[in-house]
């Protein structure tokens, strides 16, 4: 039954998370070993993946990771040692590894996702919260792990990573949050691969840093990149490969879906023709969110992210069969986040479907 959306729920069940802890290197090889499974599994999805398109081939991947890693460890070293211990750990060649999240896939990130931000001036009890449902090709779905990383140094974070290495969401203990959703721009380069920049937004101990990290100069391209914090800062960062635009949540929450509304960016759109399913998600969000603006609690995010309007292409989407595979999406978890409190409700699988559960820090 889809809860009324402010009907409160007062309980729920914790949420098993794996918790790597130490030097970059060490916490790689925790999670490899931890994940060797799932990081299997997701090897053989992204050679599917690849005969998606004309040309595209494994050997090329790797070419293609080899020519950007000077880049990516230029801006981001910790984390290629963290990338080799998960390497050592899980039994997947670097290479491949680097291959697989280089970018070069092009079915990678262009599903869709549904985000909603929400500040202490609209809540029922003065809190942050910033959610998401994540939507992708269902072969990934049990492939996003909830996980508690903390490195030498920097800030601890909990986040849902694709095999456990990759954040699709996340936040950190000191209450800077990242979420968001693809953006199809023109503009695609070689460079730093855009699921490398959430990762390091969760490190961030400052919103400044946060806001920096989430568009590194020399990207390839970007997600829409979600950065909020505890003080109820919303920023929704709609990016290019070389653009991006900083929407601010003004009025108290923000909504984002898959196209651009940015007026400075709307000429990066790939093909607008291809967005009615994000728009049509964009609007019924705002719609569902407006009437309880002042008093919106997590269980009234929860009621959004299991609506169904237009099903399958709803904002809790399902799989429709009629597709070709490669276009074929559904959303694995709905999340939502509370920066206040350091809490993160995940649902197991689309939201309609499955109970959310609890992480907190300090739990």
């Amino acid at each position: 039954m889809v809860a009324r959306p402010d009907s409160p729920k007062t309980s729920y069940a914790p949420l098993p998370v794996f918790r790597a802890r130490g030097p970059p290197r060490e916490v790689g090889e925790q999670l490899g070993e931890r994940f060797a499974k799932e990081a299997a599994r997701a090897v053989e999805i992204f050679r599917k993946e690849l005969t998606w398109e004309k040309g595209a081939t494994f050997d090329g991947a790797r070419r293609y990771g080899r020519k950007i890693l000077p880049r990516i460890e230029a801006w981001y070293p910790d984390f290629v040692e963290e990338m080799r211990g998960y390497a050592k750990g899980s039994a997947i060649p670097f290479d491949t590894l680097l291959a697989q999240w280089s970018g070069h896939s092009p079915s990678a990130g262009l599903k869709g996702c549904t985000d909603v931000a929400v500040g202490p001036e609209q809540t029922a009890d003065g809190s942050v919260l910033a959610a998401h449902n994540e939507d992708y090709t269902p072969d990934y779905d049990g492939l996003v792990a909830p996980v508690r990383v903390a490195v030498d140094g920097k800030p601890e974070f909990f986040a849902m990573s694709y095999q456990g290495l990759f954040p699709t969401i996340g936040l950190n203990e000191l209450g800077i949050s990242l979420t968001g959703n693809a953006v199809s721009p023109n503009d695609v380069r070689v460079g730093i691969p855009k699921m490398f920049a959430p990762r390091r937004v969760l490190e961030a101990r400052t919103l400044k840093e946060a806001l920096e990290w989430a568009m590194p100069a020399g990207r390839s391209s970007s997600f829409n990149n979600i950065v909020c914090s505890r003080e109820g800062e919303l920023y929704s960062l709609e990016g290019s490969a070389t653009d991006f635009e900083a929407l601010y949540g003004a009025g108290g929450w923000l909504v984002h879906t898959n196209h651009y509304v940015g007026a400075k960016m709307l000429r990066y759109e790939a093909d607008p023709h291809a967005k009615f399913c994000s728009i049509l998600r964009y609007n019924r969000a705002r719609k569902l969110l407006d009437p309880s603006l002042g008093r919106v609690t997590p269980e009234t995010i929860m009621a959004i992210q299991r609506d169904h309007l237009s099903r399958p292409d709803s904002i809790c989407r399902h799989e429709n069969p009629a597709d070709p595979e490669a276009d074929r999406v559904k959303t694995l978890f709905g999340s939502v986040l509370n920066l206040t409190k350091g809490e993160a409700y995940i649902s197991g699988s689309t939201p309609c479907a499955t109970e959310y559960r609890v992480f907190r820090f300090g739990g």
